[in-house]
């Protein structure tokens, strides 16, 4: 499927998204709350009618929650907490009575704004694609001869470094697990209570808020695919008790406890957090945040984003603390799930021997639990270092092994932005980009605010021509992990040298702990372009040690071809730093399907003519 948004709207898609909205109304999530029902309907009206610059919180308690004229969003949060649980009934709609629905209303985190979209199923696209992308953008610009999967420009072994999808925190006394992918038993994962936070002062006014940062975390954390968390329902009858965190854990039966405090300190507001292993009382983690408090809302997702991030996904908090216990198991206890975090740990080695290991953990987990989606986005991550460092016996095989896995964990769990985005960049590096946009907009779509995620598209749209796009994205998943894994930084090196960012692009590359030669490359162009001669030759240098083959419009060919500007501005950095540019005219006939870059194809006429 692919997602068309429209701005304007004509007589037939109103009364299709009115007939929408009517159905989802009537749906289990909505049709016993009516001031659930007046929110929503108020909200797709007034977008309707052109008046969305007027879906602001204070208009919004006067209009449907009936708040008088004296309202104060500070003392009175109805409409930011009304505005998160409508958020989640609208996921909890579409990912059951929804699922195949034509037209999707979201509300997007942060904004009042319905997002609305018609969806359509994506038309097939050949093998080569050379013409422009549905939003008129243009695809590839170099003169193919034929076909060229993509495979060395994003390790995608960077797919399932981290673990978030939708999940939901559902009905009031039900914990989040009702809404699991059925591949993992609940014992497998790890459950995480978070606790109410305490308001210290007396100011009784930021106890609204503290509820507001409880209620966030936990509807952020619900969203990752390998945790559990317990509803606050749950949790929120220990507010303002005295706190025996094994007791806890025990009550509720959860690994690890999540407790917090905010303070209010003149223009300023500090939140603590602090993760707890609930067995034995021990600190896991531990984060303050000290922000001023002119914009509270802002203040509140900011907080709640980067706590969630920190805790959740491959190389989280929880994550970290699971393999410590993982590492003490016998194997010949480790379950499914235990064996493809193994298989996760070994992969992030990047060595050849990791990769096999990692690939054979794979198949294990597989073989335990045949429905583990997680575990065929492994192996797409696998076959891609594979391919992307030359360790392949069998590019070919490997690549047919890497479509094969992509498309079975899409068919395994269709609603986890990370199978999604392995599919999508499967698709690039076939050439298929229609299908690749629109896979890696669901991916977008289902993990808005999953740092790796945002990264991992980052380092694949400059070959569509979006690198200052991909700039944006980069910097906004470094915001929401600062304290970034290492395999970040090729990516974050990657998309700084398309987006001509070059002292960034040395910076981060230079953090690579065993560079390859593609690393080296990528160092000797940035510091050329930087018109630092010397070490660009010495990083040249190192490329043609490790590689003596590596030509960069080839590198590029079997990338899948890149838009006419980054292809350029690539070939072009080659050449400046002294390293082989174009593929010579007499290898031509060697390589049949080689995607030529313009600048080269006029290179060769030179020299044969």
């Amino acid at each position: 499927m692919t997602e068309i948004q429209r701005k304007h709207w004509s007589e037939s898609d109103q009364e299709a998204i009115r007939h929408q909205l009517d159905r989802i109304l009537n749906s289990g999530p909505f049709h016993q709350s009516q001031r659930r029902q007046r929110f929503l309907e108020y909200l797709v009206n007034e977008t309707l009618a052109g008046r969305s610059d007027r879906l602001k919180g204070y208009n919004i308690a006067l209009e449907v929650f009936d708040r008088p004229e004296t309202f104060d969003p500070i003392l009175d949060p109805i409409v930011r907490i009304e505005g998160a649980r409508l958020r989640e009934k609208l996921h909890e709609y579409y990912w059951t009575d929804g699922r195949n629905d034509p037209i999707h209303i979201d509300l997007p985190k942060g904004s009042y704004t319905p997002q609305i979209e018609f969806q359509q199923l994506a038309s097939p696209q050949p093998d080569r694609p050379n013409a422009t992308t549905a939003d008129g953008r243009l695809g590839l610009s170099q003169d193919p001869a034929a076909a060229q999967p993509r495979s060395g420009k994003t390790p995608v072994g960077f797919l399932a470094v981290s673990t978030i999808a939708v999940l939901l925190a559902l009905l009031a006394g039900f914990a989040a697990w009702t809404w699991w992918a059925p591949s993992a038993p609940l014992s497998e994962k790890a459950s995480v209570a978070v606790l109410p936070f305490k308001n210290i002062g007396n100011d009784p006014k930021w106890d609204r808020f503290a509820d507001g940062i409880t209620e966030d975390i936990i509807a952020d954390l619900s969203h990752s695919k390998d945790l559990i968390v317990i509803a606050r329902n749950s949790t929120e009858v220990y507010k303002g008790k005295p706190i025996d965190i094994r007791q806890i854990g025990r009550d509720l039966n959860v690994k690890y406890v999540l407790e917090g405090s905010i303070q209010s300190m003149g223009e300023r507001i500090r939140v603590n957090a602090q993760l707890i292993e609930a067995a034995s009382g021990s600190h896991i983690w531990s984060e303050r945040y000290d922000r001023p408090v002119d914009d509270l809302f802002a203040v509140q997702n900011d907080v709640t984003q980067r706590i969630a991030a920190t805790l959740s996904g491959y190389e989280g908090a929880v994550a970290e603390a699971e393999r410590r216990l993982l590492r003490r198991k016998p194997p010949t206890s480790l379950t499914a799930f235990d064996t493809y975090l193994l298989a996760m740990e070994a992969k992030h080695k990047v060595t050849k021997e990791g990769l096999i290991e990692a690939e054979g953990l794979f198949r294990k987990a597989l073989e335990l639990d045949p429905q583990l989606a997680r575990a065929y986005v492994g192996l797409v991550d696998v076959y891609f270092y594979l391919i992307d460092l030359g360790l392949a016996p069998s590019v070919e095989e490997a690549r047919s092994k890497q479509m094969e896995a992509a498309e079975k964990a899409v068919q395994l769990d269709p609603n986890d932005g990370k199978t999604h985005l392995a599919l999508g960049i499967t698709y690039a590096n076939h050439g298929k980009l229609e299908q690749a946009a629109a896979e890696i907009a669901r991916a977008e779509t289902l993990a808005p605010s999953d740092a790796d995620v945002l990264l991992i598209i980052a380092w694949t749209i400059p070959a569509l021509g979006e690198s200052e796009r991909a700039v944006s994205l980069a910097e906004q998943a470094l915001k929401l992990n600062p304290h970034y894994p290492d395999w970040y930084n090729q990516g974050l090196s990657y998309v700084f040298y398309f987006g001509e960012q070059y002292d960034k692009a040395v910076k981060y590359r230079l953090l690579v702990k065993e560079p390859l030669a593609l690393d080296y490359a990528f160092l000797a162009m940035a510091y050329a372009y930087l018109d630092r001669t010397d070490d660009a030759e010495a990083a040249a240098a190192n490329v043609k040690k490790l590689d003596p083959t590596w030509i960069a419009e080839r590198y590029l060919s079997e990338g899948g071809g890149y838009a006419e500007k980054e292809a350029e501005l690539f070939v072009n950095g080659a050449r400046k730093a002294g390293l082989p540019d174009c593929v010579p005219a007499d290898k031509l006939k060697d390589m049949p399907n080689l995607i030529r870059v313009k600048s080269c194809d006029q290179q060769r006429a030179k020299t044969t003519g």
